[in-house]
C-alpha cells in the first residue's frame, strides 16, 4: 500500500507540473504516455492469438467414409461380433435365387479379406489409418484413436509490430495538437488512421505468421486507436481556450481574466480531478458498503454500491472544480456574489462519472480476454501505463465533445 500511494503522488506531480509547465510539456507527456500505452496493448494477446494451435479446421479431422463401408449389415459386420447375428443370405445347397442377394454375392466382407494387400480389395480406396500397415508402425494418436489424426506443433505468431504502433499513436498526437476544433481534429486523425490502417495490412500480408489473422488484425487496429486517438483529445482539450476566446473574448481580461493556455488547463485539470473524485469514491464506498457485485468475471471487486459513489462523488467534484477553476459553467463569483447556477456542471460530472467507469470496465475486460492481471509492470503497486489511463481514455474526450456542445 505504501509503494502504492508513493507511486501514485509521483504522477500525480508529474501530471501537475506539466500542467503548469506549459503546453509543449504537456505534449511531451501525452506522447510518452500513448507510446507506452500502446506497446502494453499490443502485448495484450488473447489465447486464441498467442496459443499456437492447428490452422482451421480446428476440429480433428477424420477420414472419409471407406466405399466398402457401406456393405449391408448381413455383410459387413462379423459373425463373432455379435451371437445373434442374421445367417448368411448363403446357404449350403446354393446362393438363393433372389436379386435381393445380388450385393452379397458382389462383396466380401472386410474380416474374410485377407491383408496381404495393404490396401485391401479396393485399391482406389486409401488404407485404414486405424489398421496397421506394411509401411510403418500405427502412430500413438491412430492407436488411441485411429480416426483422429494427430495435431502438428506450429511455431509462435509474430508479435505484433510495436515500431508501428509507436509511429501510428505519435501521429494522433501530433494531430491533436494541430488541430483548432472538433470537425479539424476528425479530418486530421481520419487521414492518420487511414495511412497506419494501410501501413499494418501491408505488414500482416508480410510478415505475420500464425492462426487467427483477424484477431490479430484487430488488435494490430485498434490498438493505435484505443490509445493514441484518446489520448491526442488532451492535446485538443488543452488548447479549448482559443475556441473560448471567439465565444467570449471579453472573458479574457487582461487585468483579472486567464490567459488563453490557462482556460485549456483548468479544463484538462478539471477532467483529471472529476475522474480521480470517481475513482476515489467508488473505491471508497465499495469497499465501505458494496455487497452487490457489478461485473464479476471482468472485475470482481466492483460493485453497483460503489458505482453509484462514483457517480455521486463526480457530480459533487464537477460542482466544486466549476468554482474553484472558474470555468463559465454554472455559479461563477462576480462582483462579490455568486452568479445563477446553470446545468452545465451537472450535466459534465455525470458524464464523467459514467465514462471513467467505463473506460475502467473495457481495459479490464481486455486484461480478462488475455489471461493477465496488470498491463504492465512500469507503475509498481499500479501495473501498467494502461492500468492508470484506463479511465482518462474515456474522461478526456467526454469532456472536450461536452464542451464543444454546450459552450
Amino acid at each position: 500500500m505504501l509503494l502504492r500511494t508513493i507511486t501514485g503522488l509521483i504522477g500525480l506531480a508529474v501530471l501537475l507540473g506539466a500542467l503548469w509547465a506549459g503546453l509543449f510539456w504537456v505534449f511531451l507527456v501525452t506522447l510518452v504516455a500513448a507510446i507506452l500505452a500502446v506497446r502494453e496493448f499490443y502485448r495484450f494477446h488473447p489465447p486464441a492469438l498467442s496459443t499456437p494451435h492447428p490452422p482451421f479446421p480446428l476440429a480433428p479431422i477424420r477420414p472419409a467414409p471407406k466405399f466398402y463401408r457401406f456393405h449391408p449389415p448381413a455383410v459387413s459386420t462379423p459373425e463373432s461380433d455379435s451371437p445373434e447375428a442374421p445367417p448368411s443370405p448363403v446357404q449350403e445347397d446354393g446362393p438363393v435365387p433372389d436379386a435381393a442377394t445380388a450385393p452379397a454375392q458382389s462383396f466380401s466382407s472386410p474380416s474374410e479379406t485377407s491383408h496381404s494387400d495393404p490396401q485391401g480389395p479396393y485399391p482406389d480406396c486409401p488404407p485404414d489409418p486405424g489398421k496397421a500397415s506394411e509401411e510403418g508402425p500405427i502412430s500413438p494418436a491412430a492407436e488411441a484413436d485411429p480416426a483422429v489424426e494427430p495435431a502438428q506443433d506450429l511455431p509462435a505468431p509474430t508479435p505484433l509490430p510495436a515500431l508501428l504502433g509507436t509511429a501510428w499513436v505519435a501521429a494522433f498526437v501530433i494531430g491533436g495538437a494541430a488541430a483548432d476544433g472538433v470537425f479539424h481534429l476528425w479530418a486530421i486523425s481520419l487521414g492518420i488512421f487511414v495511412g497506419g490502417a494501410f501501413l499494418s495490412l501491408l505488414w500482416l500480408i508480410a510478415f505475420y505468421r500464425g492462426p487467427r489473422w483477424p484477431v490479430a488484425l484487430a488488435y494490430l487496429l485498434g490498438g493505435p486507436v484505443y490509445t493514441g486517438f484518446l489520448l491526442a483529445h488532451v492535446m485538443a482539450l488543452a488548447q479549448v481556450g482559443e475556441v473560448f476566446f471567439f465565444l467570449d473574448p471579453l472573458y479574457f481580461s487582461p487585468d483579472t481574466g486567464p490567459t488563453i493556455y490557462e482556460v485549456g488547463r483548468n479544463w484538462l485539470l478539471f477532467a483529471l480531478l472529476a475522474n480521480f473524485a470517481t475513482d476515489t469514491g467508488a473505491y471508497l464506498v465499495g469497499r465501505t458498503i458494496g455487497r452487490h457485485k457489478m461485473a464479476p468475471v471482468i472485475s470482481p471487486n466492483k460493485t453497483w454500491e460503489g458505482a453509484v459513489g462514483g457517480f455521486l462523488f463526480a457530480l459533487l467534484a464537477s460542482f466544486l472544480l466549476d468554482r474553484l477553476l472558474n470555468l463559465g459553467l454554472g455559479a461563477t463569483w462576480w462582483d462579490g456574489a455568486w452568479t445563477a447556477w446553470n446545468w452545465q456542471p451537472v450535466l459534465i460530472g455525470a458524464t464523467v462519472g459514467v465514462a471513467s467507469q467505463w473506460g475502467d470496465l473495457l481495459e479490464s475486460r481486455l486484461k480478462r480476454l488475455s489471461l493477465l492481471k496488470d498491463s504492465g509492470s512500469l507503475m509498481p503497486g499500479h501495473g501498467g501505463i494502461l492500468d492508470r489511463l484506463d479511465s482518462l481514455l474515456f474522461t478526456i474526450p467526454a469532456v472536450y465533445y461536452l464542451f464543444a456542445a454546450v459552450l
